[in-house]
């Protein structure tokens, strides 16, 4: 038997141990970013902002001032718009109202008051805006270019008294001036919109005229400043402006009190004291109606769209094989004028991916899996085609117009993939009056016939493509063959949107194509129905799961910011839980992102820039870098794994973020290229594939942070595309093939000859080509990269995954306060983190000794680094995280604790009250746990948004942090400090031991303490519990998280079934 004082040594060294342990925790601090002085800034990428009702807009002068920066070079980007209620008929003054106050053309920059036509070209009549501005801006010279890739400050003024006067200041300077002779006020109560220009009242937006880039500091004023006035203000930093005529302020800073904790925001606050808060993210509204159908109340509950969405990201068992899908929709009245109509409306969208057999040497060239964002998509347009040369075999005596009419696409990519998916079929309906009416498709997988059935009735189709061979005919003479994309299989699981079209994995959406109206009692069959079955049922309520072939019914009816399923789905012989396929409503719009934007304290000297947390920096990248490793020994030579975190707003280039070259000009310059950021494309060894495969038809250039993997392998070809975790794309490359050592890489640029012949425009540095010889345009990369690893091993779909969770903090071994992988693994050879924010190396983690060299000056940016309050993992500036974001329950939506309650830092953490101590016990927690996904959020990458991969920074105000000692790592506290403070604290525990039970019956929540203090130092192999998916998170998580969602039992998803290959069809090169 062990002596009384042995065990009290034991004892003792467990105390000293737990409080050891306590202090590590306490020095060894995980920070979150920290933003600096300027705060935030909103990236707008084909996204607005709105104010409506915007009560307090000027009506005889007024003054517009924002900060912007793009490198945007194909849009023509509007700033602002604001559009004033009008009931005429007549067109032409509906498109002036709708053109009341607009900036645009960010490469040739107009201000705009009450044009009808905003530029004419020609315009021998002088009727445009442009041609107003003539006088002043005489030579192309004197062009206002803001799309340099820098900060610059806009002002605008004009002023009815003075002929309609307007100016426009460029960093407090003149650039020009005129008089427009629109002297008419201005009338308030209109819509107010960021970041595109409205066609129509709050609407009808167009991406070729959305704003890309980054906007700060936006101020209205209801009078002309002069230019003493705008240099006064331009650069201030402060918290507001007292002053009678600043109508609105929006410093974009909302988040600097969110205390590092993901939070969503769905305004911007004005500052100017008059309330005019902009919205930023707006969800679905639950309809005061139900469905009214010639005049009988159905009982159907509705949601009225604008703009926004109801999604499940990870959805599971949508039928593969025969469908039918039908809802109830309402949409606004279609104009009569083409100006002021919205072009399109997404009904329904559900991506998915056409997994193939997995071999890549039995397609016929084309690739084997390939990403179908419009897997099955149902959409309304309101194009006229009729006399359009789009359709020269349809007279209009035969078919009036087409508008309002109903696209549907079955199993489809539109992009890339030698067009083989372009698969899409219209029935020309006449939708354009504002009345419910009921919608529903089928779909036969043996034959591909599709119909359409318009309020019960079937119509027939004329103009489709199937596998793009693309036909037209008047629905009086039969109309075209309604068969397209027959025995086309895709997965089951993928990603189902209403109200937004999809142009990646559950998101890519852009308001030109967002619904606007009400929609209702979505049913979705397993069958093809009839059309007496679809008629006899489409006005009376269904009994969910009673009803055969019903896969599932959502009734709209909002709750939890969700639409329910009403169903359990069988799939494949399995039951899905019909809550796995609840669709969560949220909404798309500009993202809050650290700003950089030069302005000033006080005393004149430039704010302090952002800090960075534990996750460090990125690296900005463009045309202005060239990041380069010459003579790269222990380059992978038959097996590569490529993997990186990117963030990209950039729509007009063919961005390249990895270019490996061994030799000259289509000899070896593509050794292992990763190309087109907007289209991704692989070559491996001058392998680029063919005209049907070069392209994969994804693209990651939404302005949210991306993880991109590629893999190759040499023995079969086999060359796999990740987004996100997600196998996208598998084509064959370099088949048999060794990639040599000791080449040039170059990240961000593409080689055409080693370490230079870049394809870049005007302007680039570096070795670039002659614009003559440039054949594919600028291929330079503009965006942010981090995180990049190469291993010499093809990694499985399951350690990409791991990889992204451990650089997301995530993981058991990696977490909040030390993401990121271990850089000794064997098989990595290179390791970029691009944490150093200072210098122009980016250093190799391995120690192999790759380091990158910078050739020009870096632009080093702070990586967000913010807890996730919900996710059951207490982290960063929560005091608790039980997996939910409700108050009530002892940790609130900020994940603090509630007054009265004490919470344990489990995962997920367990709350109970002073009442309840007495019987706590860890083993009584068993399975109880049933959270609530978290709030509309992503991953800590990046910037916020619903929808999006990544949420809004929210960085603590009050924390700091040295730049120069961060780390992924944290930081450290001084030896010496740190041995005192341990030798205190064990004296003073050695005391607390003895009389522990007097202090534990004195103090009910020191037990509670002490116990999760041992619990947390001493427990081995802690399981992650549970990863809670919502839409925000929708590009972060890994497909075999879904299911992990609140409900009965242990619920996974059932497996794909393997697929086969379908038989290539020859290209027809007819575009649509």
């Amino acid at each position: 038997m062990m002596p009384s004082w042995c065990w009290r040594r034991r004892r003792l060294l467990l105390v000293v141990q737990v409080l050891v342990a306590a202090a590590t925790a306490c020095v060894a601090r995980a920070d979150p970013s920290i933003p600096g002085g300027a705060g935030y800034a909103l990236l707008f990428s084909d996204n607005i902002a709105t104010v409506e009702p915007f009560h307090d807009m000027p009506t005889t002068e007024l003054t517009f001032e924002a900060w912007l920066r793009t490198s945007d070079k194909c849009h023509t980007g509007a700033v602002v718009s604001y559009a004033e209620k009008t009931d005429s008929k007549d067109a032409a003054e509906r498109v002036k109202a709708a053109n009341s106050f607009v900036i645009w053309d960010i490469q040739d920059l107009l201000a705009c008051r009450g044009f009808e036509l905003l530029d004419r070209i020609p315009d021998p009549e002088n009727l445009s805006c442009r041609s107003a501005f003539k006088k002043s801006k005489e030579s192309t010279d004197q062009k206002i270019n803001l799309a340099d890739g820098q900060w610059h400050h806009l002002a605008v003024t004009w002023n009815s008294r003075k002929k309609g006067l307007t100016t426009v200041y460029v960093d407090g300077m003149k650039r020009a001036q005129a008089e427009t002779g629109n002297t008419q006020e201005i009338k308030p109560g209109g819509a107010l919109v960021l970041g595109a220009e409205q066609d129509c009242y709050n609407g009808c937006f167009e991406k070729q005229q959305a704003f890309y880039g980054m906007m700060d500091e936006v101020r209205i004023w209801s009078r002309e400043l002069t230019q003493t006035e705008v240099l006064k203000h331009f650069r201030y930093s402060g918290p507001e402006i007292r002053d009678s005529d600043l109508v609105a302020y929006w410093k974009f800073d909302d988040l600097v009190g969110d205390r590092g904790i993901m939070t969503t925001h769905y305004q911007a606050k004005d500052s100017s004291g008059r309330n005019n808060n902009l919205n930023i993210l707006t969800t679905p509204k639950q309809s005061e109606d139900n469905v009214i159908y010639r005049g009988k109340d159905l009982g159907f509950p509705a949601l009225d769209f604008q703009n926004n969405y109801a999604m499940n990201a990870y959805f599971q068992g949508m039928p593969t094989k025969d469908i039918t899908v039908e809802f109830w929709s309402k949409t606004p009245r279609v104009s009569d004028a083409a100006e002021d109509r919205d072009k399109y409306q997404e009904l329904f969208s559900f991506a998915a991916i056409k997994k193939g057999n997995g071999r890549v040497d039995d397609d016929g060239g084309y690739a084997d899996a390939v990403f179908m964002d419009d897997a099955i998509l149902i959409e309304k347009y309101n194009n006229e085609f009729i006399d359009s040369g789009w359709l020269p075999d349809i007279k209009k005596s035969d078919l009036k117009s087409t508008l309002g009419t109903i696209s549907v696409h079955i199993n489809a990519n539109r992009q890339g993939n030698g067009f083989k998916f372009d698969n899409w079929i219209d029935f020309a309906v006449d939708w354009r009056d504002d009345q419910w009416h009921h919608i529903a498709v089928t779909w036969s997988y043996s034959t591909g016939e599709t119909k359409l059935y318009f309020d019960g009735v079937e119509y027939k189709p004329f103009w489709s493509s199937d596998k793009h061979v693309v036909k037209h005919k008047s629905p009086t003479k039969g109309g075209v063959d309604p068969h397209i994309a027959s025995g086309t299989d895709r997965t089951a699981s993928g990603s189902l949107v209403l109200g937004q079209n999809q142009e990646c994995f559950a998101g890519c959406f852009s308001p030109t194509n967002g619904y606007h109206g009400s929609m209702a009692d979505l049913r979705i069959w397993d069958t093809v129905r009839s059309a007496r079955e679809i008629k006899d049922a489409m006005t009376r309520q269904l009994s969910g799961s009673n009803e055969r072939g019903l896969a599932f019914q959502y009734e709209f009816r909002a709750y939890d910011s969700k639409i329910e399923n009403q169903v359990d789905t069988n799939y494949n012989g399995q039951m899905i839980p019909r809550y796995i396929n609840n669709l969560k409503l949220g909404g798309s719009g500009p993202t809050w992102h650290l700003s950089y934007c030069p302005l000033e304290r006080e005393d004149g000297q430039p704010v302090e820039l952002p800090r960075p947390g534990t996750a460090g920096y990125a690296l900005e990248l463009d045309d202005q870098q060239v990041l380069m490793l010459e003579n790269f020994e222990q380059f992978p030579a038959h097996a590569v794994t490529l993997e990186f975190w990117m963030w990209s707003a950039d729509k007009c280039r063919k961005g390249t973020p990895f270019s490996y070259a061994t030799g000259g000009y289509e000899k070896a310059d593509n050794s292992f290229l990763l190309f087109d950021y907007n289209d991704w494309g692989v070559s491996v060894m001058e392998d680029e594939g063919t005209y049907k495969d070069h392209h994969s038809g994804i693209s990651a250039t939404d302005g949210q942070w991306h993880h991109i993997a590629v893999t190759w392998e040499s023995r079969t070809g086999e060359t796999i595309l990740y987004d996100n975790g997600r196998r996208v794309w598998t084509a064959m490359r370099g088949k048999g093939k060794s990639i040599p050592s000791g080449g040039t890489l170059v990240i961000g640029r593409e080689q055409d000859c080693l370490g230079g012949c870049f394809d870049s425009d005007e302007g680039a540095k570096g070795d670039t080509q002659a614009k003559e010889v440039n054949e594919y345009g600028s291929e330079d990369f503009f965006g942010m990269i981090e995180e990049m690893r190469l291993w010499k091993v093809v990694r499985t779909e399951a350690e990409i995954n791991e990889g992204m969770r451990a650089d997301d903090g995530l993981s058991n071994s990696h977490g909040y306060n030390n993401p990121g992988l271990d850089p000794n693994h064997p098989d990595l050879v290179a390791y970029w983190r691009f944490d150093a924010g200072n210098g122009y190396n980016v250093i190799d983690a391995t120690g192999n000794g790759h380091d990158l060299r910078m050739s020009f000056i870096p632009h080093w940016r702070v990586v967000n680094w913010l807890s996730i309050c919900g996710n059951g993992i207490v982290e960063g500036a929560e005091e608790c995280d039980d997996g939910n974001v409700n108050d009530g329950d002892g940790c609130d939506h900020m994940c603090q604790h509630e007054p009265g309650w004490f919470c344990t830092q489990e995962r997920p953490s367990v709350c109970t009250r002073p009442g309840d101590h007495k019987d706590y016990s860890h083993d009584d927690h068993k399975g109880g746990y049933s959270p609530t996904p978290a709030p509309p959020s992503g991953g800590r990458h990046g910037s916020g948004g619903d929808g999006g991969y990544a949420p809004p920074y929210s960085p603590d105000s009050s924390s700091s942090q040295d730049p120069g000692n961060s780390s992924k790592k944290g930081g450290h506290a001084g030896v010496v400090t740190f041995f005192v403070f341990v030798a205190i604290m064990g004296a003073v525990g050695t005391v607390a031991y003895v009389k522990r039970e007097d202090l534990y019956d004195r103090f009910p929540k020191l037990r509670i303490a002490v116990s999760n203090i041992q619990d947390k130092v001493f427990r081995r192999n802690r399981q992650y519990d549970m990863l809670h998916l919502d839409a925000g998170e929708a590009d972060i998580l890994a497909p075999e998280f879904v299911g992990m969602q609140p409900g009965p039992g242990n619920y996974r998803p059932p497996q794909e079934q393997p697929e086969t290959a379908t038989s290539p069809l020859s290209p027809d090169n007819t575009l649509r």
